[in-house]
């Protein structure tokens, strides 16, 4: 089943009013109760048309009172590395995780001595938390109803949209850190939300192997328009592991600017022996064709014997998109766990930027995350029936895959 289209309400962009003080909840879409009274208040307040002045999030945004109070905490279970990064400390998840190597390789011998060719292993539940994959990497825009949405406002300045935009992916990073693993999607999974400010947001399982998720996140008065799919990949050695987002997300703002970008790699060693400790690797690059302007965060900058540093630094550049010049109109520095600056100027600071959870829609598709039933048995405490169920829906979905490349072949 496929997710659901998100419109534009039927919104002529070049009437929209960019006042932030308009942009708040459609309680048609919405499940909590304060988002809908915010929003019948904020309908009753006069509004200015032609303000002029970037507007900025204050006390009269009546949907801004429902950010997430405490930012910091994410950092509970976690520990900042002396060396960068942050190493996992919650001693008690740690230890229910340990010896699942060894449960996995005795499995896999198990299977090859009675005669099985085709080795499938499922993993043990409790080294899951009770979330899909496709709720976790909602995680990575919990600033667009602040970050984004000041790139959005910022038309008038190229290099200014390029820097918000920037900001909105590494200030989105922290978010997506867990130290439990998420489950990964059934083919054809969906998952709807929305954030107070109106945002809407639809992601949908759509490829078994290669394994790829396809999202939309659209912006409140059709401020943007954010999609793409990604691919994902794991590269494990003997005590590390990388997880890879490939593919590339495009964003539309409402003025028909494009800017697109890639996702850095998240870092993972520790796995046997160590402390256990994630990083964020590899480089993140953006692209404004029309403007003709190109942007690089680099995760790896660090990786230098001259000058000494942390691992979770940020270095990188915004240049013009010409192969005679790559002279930096605008420099970049920062770490993706506390802020990112632009030749001294901060842009995202975790401790300062409001950021907002997202919430998942009343009447969802029958195919959303949380009507599986592993899921659901997790969350209620029971990991005996969570394991079970997680089996049977693996076995459902190799039969359904099995099913979808026959009628393929007959094709």
């Amino acid at each position: 089943m496929s997710a659901r289209e998100i419109g534009h309400d039927g919104l002529v962009l070049s009437t929209v009013s960019l006042h932030i003080d308009n942009l708040v909840p459609r309680n048609s879409i919405t499940s909590i109760e304060a988002q809908k009274a915010a929003a019948e208040s904020a309908s009753d307040k006069p509004t200015n048309e032609s303000a002029q002045q970037r507007p900025t999030l204050g006390a009269q945004d009546s949907w801004a009172q429902l950010q997430i109070k405490d930012r910091m905490q994410w950092m509970e279970h976690f520990k900042q590395n002396k060396r960068g990064g942050l190493a996992f400390q919650d001693r008690e998840t740690l230890k229910k995780q340990q010896g699942v190597f060894k449960e996995v390789m005795m499995e896999v011998g198990s299977q090859l001595l009675s005669g099985k060719l085709a080795v499938r292993i499922s993993l043990p539940i409790r080294i899951f938390e009770p979330r899909s994959l496709l709720e976790r990497l909602a995680n990575g825009w919990n600033y667009a109803p602040t970050v984004l949405k000041k790139a959005a406002l910022s038309g008038s300045d190229p290099i200014e949209r390029m820097k918000f935009v920037m900001a909105f992916v590494a200030g989105g990073l922290h978010f997506c850190v867990g130290q439990l693993k998420p489950f990964n999607p059934i083919l054809g999974e969906t998952y709807e939300a929305t954030y107070p400010d109106g945002t809407q947001v639809v992601l949908e399982h759509v490829s078994h192997h290669p394994v790829k998720s396809a999202f939309t996140v659209v912006g409140p008065k059709g401020l943007y328009r954010m999609s793409g799919v990604y691919e994902f990949e794991s590269v494990s050695t003997r005590n590390s592991l990388a997880n890879y987002q490939n593919g590339t997300a495009t964003i539309v703002f409402h003025d028909g600017v494009v800017i697109t970008y890639t996702m850095p790699q998240i870092k993972m060693s520790g796995i046997l022996f160590g402390d256990r400790v994630v990083e964020i690797g590899g480089s993140s690059k953006f692209e404004d064709t029309s403007n003709r302007l190109v942007g690089e965060l680099n995760f790896d900058a660090n990786n230098s014997f001259l000058k000494k540093s942390q691992s979770d630094d940020i270095k990188g550049c915004i240049y013009p998109a010409k192969k005679s010049s790559k002279h930096a109109v605008a420099t970049v520095n920062g770490s993706w766990l506390s802020h990112l600056q632009f030749d001294g100027k901060t842009y995202w600071h975790v401790e300062s930027e409001p950021a907002f959870e997202h919430t998942p829609v009343e009447n969802a598709l029958p195919s959303d995350v949380r009507y599986r039933e592993d899921i659901i048995a997790l969350k209620n405490g029971n990991e005996a029936l969570a394991q079970s169920e997680k089996l049977r829906l693996e076995a459902l979905q190799r039969a359904d895959v099995k099913l979808r490349d026959e009628k393929m072949a007959k094709a």
